[in-house]
């Protein structure tokens, strides 16, 4: 039929893509501004082993003392599962053959995939904040993959909650005990102090409780906190708070950039520091797209393919002000 090129459908996957990194490049995306992008990632997942190195240095007292020599230490294992997302279409022989201008249908099935993809990746890498507090976890931690187990189940490496409380405090390998979530909080100036010195000036500790810088660039929000997030850390010092008696100078100025995420449910305000080395989401495999005929009815298909996973090796890169109590 004049305008279907049915004897080389790679023409047509190849406008697929071209639609595919179209829809990429016009839609803002969050996720990788919170987490670290890593590409090329090979296998069904991965596992990584934290080395705590050594432990004190000894304070010679006397000259010619021997150094104490010791065996590196290990600290937590850490597992990503890639998971697979995938989109089919199906059309008919008939359908084919009376489709005109089928090159343009397929840039729009294209064009909705990918769509679809951003909006899965964007839910997915959400879920730690909208999940974390679970006392049950959540399968977005669960590692496990072919081969693999992941000890911790559904919860974070340590076996407790991403986000966790006072009353559930986790321990470090070097005995230290912490937590990372406020309960009952709601966003201002006070709440933001409070969570911020959490942060800051309590969980700066490595796991072997030496003290750490532990940085803050982010205040991470949904929309219904947007306007008061950014009264906090964008008015400018001279002028002082909106609302406030004594009109002091803000001393939150600055301290961090409000970014909004649509994606975020658990009615919380985060603080912490974004694309950290230690948060990572992984791209297994990027957009995969087909377009083959089906031998058997002589029928057309179109497929997508995608997969990625997160992996987490730090549980205080964010800190929480409200939220699911855990």
């Amino acid at each position: 039929m004049p305008g279907v090129r049915l004897d080389n459908p790679s023409l047509y996957a190849k406008d697929m893509y071209k639609a595919n990194y179209e829809v990429i490049d016009r839609m803002p995306v969050v996720y990788s501004d919170i987490y670290s992008l890593i590409k090329n990632v090979k296998g069904g997942g991965d596992k990584n082993t934290q080395l705590l190195g050594m432990g004190d240095l000894k304070r010679h007292q006397v000259e010619g003392e021997d150094i104490d020599f010791e065996s590196p230490s290990e600290g937590w294992s850490y597992y990503v599962k890639y998971w697979t997302y995938s989109g089919g279409l199906t059309l008919t022989f008939e359908a084919v053959q009376d489709t005109v201008k089928l090159g343009n249908f397929l840039k729009d099935v294209a064009a909705t995939w990918t769509e679809s993809a951003i909006d899965a990746k964007e839910t997915f890498a959400a879920l730690p904040f909208n999940h974390g507090g679970d006392l049950l976890g959540h399968w977005a931690f669960n590692g496990s993959w072919v081969g693999n187990s992941d000890p911790s189940g559904n919860l974070m490496y340590d076996s407790y909650p991403l986000f966790n409380l006072t009353g559930n405090a986790r321990s470090s390998k070097g005995g230290g005990t912490y937590y990372n979530s406020i309960a009952g909080l709601t966003l201002s100036p006070s709440t933001f102090e409070q969570v911020y010195l959490l942060h800051t000036a309590t969980n700066n500790r490595s796991e072997l409780d030496r003290p750490k810088r532990n940085s803050v660039d982010t205040l991470l929000v949904d929309p219904t906190d947007s306007f008061m997030a950014r009264k906090i850390v964008e008015t400018p010092p001279t002028q002082g708070l909106p609302g406030g008696q004594l009109n002091d100078s803000n001393v939150y100025y600055g301290l961090a950039k409000t970014i909004i995420w649509d994606y975020l449910t658990d009615s919380a305000f985060y603080v912490g520091k974004r694309q950290h080395r230690d948060w990572q989401f992984h791209e297994r495999q990027s957009a995969l797209i087909d377009f083959f005929e089906d031998k058997n009815n002589k029928g057309y298909k179109a497929s997508y393919v995608e997969r990625f996973g997160i992996l987490l090796k730090n549980w205080n890169v964010f800190s929480r002000g409200g939220g699911s109590s855990s």
